[in-house]
């Protein structure tokens, strides 16, 4: 009998539940494991879980590296749920015949939310409602989205749904990608430009790069002096592209106006950390794909990547293509 492995947040066990009912009603043998939000599972934990699955779904974080994979002999699938995968070494799956497969269905999700944190940040809600909370009632000026200039640096799946949002906004968009698609550019009015361009353009820059050997840290003191002094910086991509510690310097020192970041270099940031204590910054906990519309396809579309391995299927979101099967 196949036997699948969930990792999940707490958070999410009501719905990881529900799917665990379903693969049970496939045939599956199921264990689910859930772990405090913020917490990734312990190594030796992992280890053996990873040891006995044959397909190992995780919601979380936890690195899946080459030597977690020789001790897992029956292994046929990882399984993230979610866009990313980096924290699975992708390679080394390939060279053991073992499938890494995504769930990409989120981007409605993480584009809604990055419109939120443009509103948010530049029409101070955060700080008007915790305002109104503690009694005080005051006029907060902001700025309107329309006629502003929003630089989107990757224009990807979830590049591209901000940017059809922006257009509704009246904003006029800028973009950069090392690929672009040129022929969605033109039918939304997207401007293509350089990397540097758009920084010294834009009034508003958001990333939607995935994280990759080179795009880790590769926004940093250089990009962020780029930008103008009355610019505002949005991450809903990963943490790990921005240079931290420039960017709070940016945001000490005036470099920039303001970020919004649903995404941290550490997760969940330390309670001391400079980003908690400024009023310059919105922050949220990684939720830009946690909508229930983007659960709910991503359960169906995991269930179905769960039942093409069962029928020696390739899965329908693979990331690497298995040729040589690993040991049976």
């Amino acid at each position: 009998m196949f036997k699948v492995v969930l990792v999940f947040p707490e958070s999410v066990a009501g719905i990881i539940n529900n799917m665990v009912e379903e693969l049970f009603k496939y045939g599956f043998a199921v264990q689910a494991v859930y772990v405090k939000d913020g917490a990734i599972v312990d190594e030796a934990i992992k280890r053996q879980l990873l040891s006995e699955a044959n397909i190992y779904i995780t919601g979380n974080y936890e690195p899946i590296r080459a030597e977690d994979m020789d001790e897992a002999p029956s292994l046929k699938l990882i399984q993230r749920f979610g866009s990313g995968y980096d924290n699975v070494d992708v390679q080394a799956a390939t060279q053991r015949g073992i499938y890494v497969a995504n769930a990409p269905l989120n981007s409605d999700s993480v584009a809604d939310l990055t419109m939120g944190l443009m509103l948010a940040l530049l029409r101070h809600i955060p700080r008007a409602d915790a305002a109104v909370r503690r009694g005080i009632w005051r006029l907060w000026i902001g700025h309107e989205l329309a006629g502003k200039k929003l630089g989107v640096l990757g224009l990807g799946t979830i590049g591209k749904k901000v940017a059809q949002r922006a257009k509704a906004f009246e904003m006029t968009v800028l973009a950069y990608d090392p690929c672009p698609d040129y022929s969605f550019a033109q039918s939304y009015d997207v401007i293509l430009m350089s990397r540097e361009e758009l920084l010294k353009t834009a009034d508003i820059v958001s990333l939607h790069l995935p994280l990759t050997p080179e795009t880790r840290f590769s926004f940093g003191e250089a990009e962020l002096k780029m930008m103008k002094r009355s610019a505002y910086l949005i991450n809903t991509a990963r943490g790990g592209i921005v240079d931290q510690q420039a960017l709070i310097r940016a945001l000490h020192e005036g470099w920039i106006s303001g970020a919004a970041l649903d995404v941290f270099s550490v997760e969940p940031p330390n309670i001391d950390d400079d980003l908690l204590k400024m009023e310059n910054v919105v922050l949220t906990s990684h939720i830009g794909g946690a909508t229930f519309e983007a659960l709910d396809r991503m359960v169906k579309v995991t269930i179905e990547n769960c039942l093409r391995i069962l029928r020696g299927e390739p899965p329908l979101t693979a990331v690497n293509r298995v040729i040589k099967r690993g040991k049976q």
